[in-house]
């Protein structure tokens, strides 16, 4: 099974904000392999205001708005 390098960000709630490798414009295997990097518990529900989880992550294929 392939791993993944970073830490996998986890809201309150259980669902997934994102992956620190993500954020570093490198791959992600996929929220449900294993993160070498470990969890990291962000301490808000979904729909928050969260300083973590604020930034939207830049993918391909996003259109930035000029």
């Amino acid at each position: 099974m392939r791993s993944c390098p970073g830490q996998l960000v986890v809201h309150r709630d259980g669902t997934v904000a994102y992956c620190t490798e993500e954020r570093s414009g490198r791959a992600c295997a996929g929220e449900d392999h294993p993160h070498r990097g470990g969890f990291f518990a962000c301490r808000v529900m979904r729909g928050e205001d969260c300083e973590y989880c604020s930034l939207t992550p830049v993918t391909a294929g996003t259109t930035i708005p000029a």
